[in-house]
């Protein structure tokens, strides 16, 4: 039965998948649409569980499919890694494999150095601001690495190593002119003190915003009213300049009260969950290797 298994039938399966399109895959693959069809059917007989579903829109992954799709993108990288496996046996020419994933925040103050060398000689790095892109890449195969909130591990479909990064508070950022907020003599804002405020954050993409509302909904408090800004530079501007507030982990925080033409200020939210970042690979090469560059 394993002989009916081969790399083939998964480079078949990731492309359909992708394309969602037999005719368009048989276009790239330069097989014919009967052999394509007769590998996915070959894998479907194989594990016993339909991995498509065919409509007029094309190819559907069914839940099972998307789950297998994240194991054989694993599966191909390894194997891929074979044919390089002599010249790339140094660290340098490792990372050069290494497709790179982070939030913006951690990569443009937390690891700045690590990501400029990743940038000129990774094979590809995504920054972003959107925790779920990073997941569902990582899920795919698509990226090996990715640094995120360590909340987030359990999203996770497929194998991973972690490296614990570092943990700090939230703070609240709010102007200077903010009359209501400079009324709170405390350096620590409650969670219902913060109700009281119009919040700017990120869409809901973000993991800040994330653990925001699932925070409030744990300790069943209702949300403060949350306005969105799809830009960093557009966030901190609207809250200099009204009485708007934004939630930033604290190195981000500091990093903006430090420009004085903003006129910021900034108050611990006083929660008892942190943000916790940190290192996931899959294990393409030793996680030693990431961690000693940072």
């Amino acid at each position: 039965m394993y002989e009916s298994l081969n790399i083939d039938l998964l480079y078949v399966f990731t492309t359909v998948a992708e394309l969602k399109s037999i005719s368009k895959s048989s276009e790239v693959l330069l097989l014919s649409q009967p052999a394509i069809s007769k590998k996915i059917k070959q894998l479907k007989d194989y594990f016993g569980k339909k991995l498509f579903i065919r409509s007029p829109r094309g190819m559907t992954l069914t839940p099972a499919g998307k789950l297998f799709y994240g194991q054989a993108k694993k599966v191909i990288h390894d194997f891929d890694s074979l044919y390089h496996l002599q010249e790339n046996n140094q660290p340098q020419s490792q990372f050069n494999q290494l497709n790179i994933g982070a939030l913006d925040s951690i990569a443009a103050l937390l690891y700045s150095s690590f990501f400029i060398d990743a940038l000129l000689h990774a094979n590809q790095v995504v920054l972003t601001n959107n925790v779920t892109e990073l997941i569902e890449n990582f899920n795919q195969g698509n990226l090996d690495v990715i640094f995120m909130d360590e909340y987030f591990e359990n999203e996770l479909t497929t194998n991973f190593e972690k490296y614990f990064l570092q943990a700090e508070p939230y703070y609240v950022v709010f102007s200077q002119n903010n009359t209501h907020l400079s009324k709170i003599k405390s350096p620590c804002l409650s969670a219902q003190e913060l109700q009281k405020f119009n919040l700017l954050l990120y869409p809901d993409y973000c993991p800040i915003h994330i653990r925001i509302k699932q925070i409030f909904k744990q300790y069943q408090l209702s949300l403060p009213t949350i306005r969105e800004a799809n830009y960093n530079e557009s966030t901190i501007s609207l809250v200099a300049q009204s009485d708007l507030v934004t939630i930033l982990p604290r190195s981000l925080a500091l990093n903006k009260l430090e420009n004085p033409t903003l006129h910021l200020a900034a108050k611990e939210l006083a929660l008892p969950d942190l943000r916790r970042t940190a290192i996931f690979s899959n294990g393409k090469i030793p996680l030693d290797v990431i961690v000693n560059k940072l």
